[in-house]
């Protein structure tokens, strides 16, 4: 009696746009945002077999890409947008470059024009992947069905390896349709060479050699702190030595604002402690930044006194604008952690001294405290506002700020307690930036408060995905500064331009009507009696609210370092 032989199963058949969706089920993916169209029709048509991906539809593709980002930023994973080909892939453009200047791991799913008519200006093409090359980490289009495994596992390992950063796939909407038998993909990829070099023994010896030489050090706690997850090391490492350290923008929320030993945000709009600690030092050690201009103002001029150790695990931020004298390219995490062992404290008492006297100098400008928070018109600083929201909150909140004004008395008055809760657009300055945002940071963090700080300029660029708010039912707070003009370009304009505000003065709708219109409650503030009572009402109110004050449009953000200047040129009021 022959056996006869076991039949071999058969191998599931399924589409691309299947295939793309289970790979993104197994990479962990649960939530994504983004917006229909026809070249990405098919993949939006899988998702119902795919119930463990979770779709937000946005109201413009830029606010899938900043919500992704929101979403990355929040949890540290690769936060994942879609889009359709033409202007919808196009309209993710600002958000991806906003990901890339800010190194945020992004994936970007887009749809394309069927493969045969690729390059014939077919409708609703467009050149996308020639278009995000230069804004991530790698741009695929993927021509052949049975690539997808490898190219999405490579598009993951990528975004969150390194250096973090977006990543891009171009999906033609023939592939998306096409079958493939779930044994001949390829998933074989190709990881890249990670690039950094670690700390070496012979780095550890001449840490302690410069350290030990150094009678007035100051540690730059920049984004690659939080992008790393470095915050406990490098505090450890800040304590132990106890020197005093200055945040980047980026870095702020890597450690408590109030660390007894934080000389606050450096640079442009810097405090005076830290701007000035940082042009009298003898010592600089810098935790994952990239000493762009608004850190260095006059390159030539900065930190003159100071020898600089940098530790970066991209090499291609060592040395670009600032020449170190201890270049060290390795994990922070890594690196903190073993330069805390070999450290030894000195006695830096007479250099904490000089950086109490200098915040002093500040005590007795700061407008919150000579104005009373009150403007020369009489109506409310946004700083004061802001610094009213930081003790209600008590520093405790989730601060998703816009760019502008409102950006920089965020960053300066809001007193942060709690790690990675400072959310806002670094790199590229992106105005539109925080509402979106907010979506993402919230969805990854659904049971903390989340608070978008904005201005009326800002607002509007992104005011569409209030809609999304009202779908979702998502209560996020917001705080929107309104003086009726482009804050910060004014500035520029009344201190650089004679003071002719061309295209910056605002009119401007009922913004809390519109709100209401989306089933957002809110409220008008205009008066300091009105502003704690209204911060809690939308405290303690379940769903989105918005708190709109009315503020002073002469506020200016002081200290100010002018562009392009020595920090000896550091400006601390404007007269």
């Amino acid at each position: 009696m022959t056996t006869k032989p076991a039949k071999k199963p058969k191998s599931k058949t399924i589409t691309g746009a299947e295939l793309l969706c289970q790979c993104l089920v197994d990479h962990g993916v649960e939530l994504m945002f983004g917006y229909q169209g026809g070249a990405i029709m098919p993949v939006y048509d899988a998702f119902p077999k795919y119930p463990k991906l979770r779709h937000v539809m946005v109201r413009n593709e830029q606010g899938a890409a900043f919500a992704a980002a929101g979403y990355a930023r929040a949890t540290g994973k690769v936060g994942v947008c879609v889009a359709t080909s033409g202007p919808g892939a196009t309209n993710l453009l600002t958000g991806i470059a906003d990901a890339h200047m800010d190194s945020i791991p992004v994936l970007a799913i887009t749809g394309q024009v069927v493969s045969t008519v690729i390059g014939t200006d077919a409708f609703q093409e467009s050149d996308v992947v020639g278009l995000m090359i230069p804004l991530t980490k790698q741009s695929y289009l993927l021509d052949d069905v049975h690539d997808i495994p490898m190219v999405v596992s490579e598009a993951f390992h990528l975004a969150n390896s390194g250096r973090p950063g977006p990543v891009h796939i171009d999906l033609p909407k023939d592939v998306a349709f096409a079958t493939v038998k779930l044994d001949e993909v390829n998933t074989q990829i190709r990881y890249p060479y990670e690039g950094y070099q670690g700390i070496s023994v012979k780095d550890l010896k001449t840490v302690q050699s410069m350290v030990k030489e150094a009678r007035q050090p100051v540690v730059f706690v920049g984004h690659g702190v939080i992008l790393s997850n470095a915050h406990r090391e490098v505090q450890q490492f800040i304590e132990k030595s106890d020197m005093p350290f200055a945040s980047t923008l980026l870095g702020i929320s890597a450690l408590p604002y109030d660390h007894p030993l934080h000389l606050g945000m450096m640079g442009m709009h810097g405090t005076v402690q830290a701007n000035r600690a940082i042009e009298q030092s003898d010592l600089i050690i810098a935790f994952g930044m990239r000493f762009d201009d608004r850190i260095t103002g006059l390159v030539s001029a900065f930190a003159p006194h100071a020898k600089i150790i940098h530790i970066e695990i991209d090499p291609s931020e060592i040395d670009k604008n600032v020449k170190t004298n201890l270049a060290i390219n390795c994990d922070i995490k890594k690196a903190a952690a073993k330069m805390t062992q070999i450290v030894v404290g000195r006695d830096y008492t007479s250099w904490k001294k000089l950086a109490r006297d200098n915040a002093k100098v500040w005590d007795k400008a700061d407008p919150v405290r000579t104005g009373k928070g009150l403007g020369s018109s009489g109506k409310l600083l946004m700083a004061y506002v802001l610094e009213r929201l930081s003790d209600l909150t008590h520093g405790n909140d989730n601060v998703v700020a816009d760019v502008g004004q409102n950006q920089m008395f965020a960053a300066r008055y809001y007193n942060f307690q709690r790690y990675n809760t400072w959310f806002n657009s670094g790199g590229a300055g992106t105005m539109g930036f925080a509402l979106p945002t907010a979506l993402g940071v919230k969805m990854a963090r659904p049971k903390e408060r989340v608070w978008v700080t904005v201005g009326d300029g800002g607002f509007q660029m992104n005011i569409q995905e209030l809609g999304t708010i009202l779908e979702e039912k998502l209560d996020i707070k917001i705080l929107l500064l309104n003086n009726s003009f482009l804050g910060m370009v004014k500035q520029w304009q009344d201190l650089f331009f004679g003071g002719r505000f061309v295209a910056t003065p605002m009119v401007n709708p009922d913004f809390v009507a519109l709100c209401r219109a989306y089933g957002i409650a809110g409220e008008k503030v205009a008066t300091k009696a009105g502003v704690d009572a209204a911060i809690k009402r939308a405290m303690q109110h379940k769903g989105a609210y918005i708190v709109e004050v009315d503020t002073a449009m002469e506020e200016v953000v002081m200290p100010m370092i002018p562009s392009n200047s020595p920090y000896s040129s550091m400006r601390i009021t404007n007269e």
